[in-house]
């Protein structure tokens, strides 16, 4: 069986710092599944860009409450990341295929440059992406460059990997 890649955005891991996402079916579940044995034939990866939109996120709340245990939900979760035995790492800022992706990501109107790094993570390890950004999702559809590479939602991840 071959191993594919699979590309977590930003959503998925919000949760392990405290920040609520949108309803996802089984997320809890599922996602301490992954986080747990990761996903029979798929390597599962996290752009590290992930985590500078994790700190903005956190920040943002911050700035509202003024609440110092805000911030410190990156440093308490942080390490469950770093030391996860099954998801690795992708830092597409050192990856010039990443980096030349987002850029045609970006000039084709996504406006998230972060996303846009995301986006091309997931054609830069040749995998499928998970996320829920639709525009994104149809931005990569239309680009010769990304439009090889699958954009699966939660639900597809559901549908395809656990309704078996």
């Amino acid at each position: 069986m071959k191993i594919k890649p699979l590309i977590l955005d930003t959503t998925y891991i919000l949760p392990l710092f405290g920040i609520k996402i949108i309803d996802l079916v089984d997320f809890k579940k599922i996602s301490n599944l992954l986080w747990t044995h990761g996903l029979k034939g798929y390597h599962l990866y996290l752009p590290s860009i992930c985590l500078i939109e994790v700190m903005f996120k956190l920040n943002g709340e911050y700035r509202k409450k003024n609440d110092i245990n805000i911030l410190n939900r990156y440093s308490i979760a942080l390490p469950s990341i770093i030391s996860s035995k099954s998801i690795e790492l992708f830092n597409p800022l050192l990856n010039p295929e990443a980096n030349r992706i987002s850029i045609s990501i970006r000039h084709a109107g996504h406006k998230d440059v972060l996303d846009c790094l995301i986006g091309a993570s997931a054609a830069a390890l040749k995998g499928i992406l998970l996320s829920e950004d639709i525009e994104l999702s149809k931005i990569m559809k239309a680009l010769p460059e990304t439009k090889d590479f699958p954009v699966w939602f939660w639900k597809d991840l559901v549908q395809n990997e656990f309704n078996k």
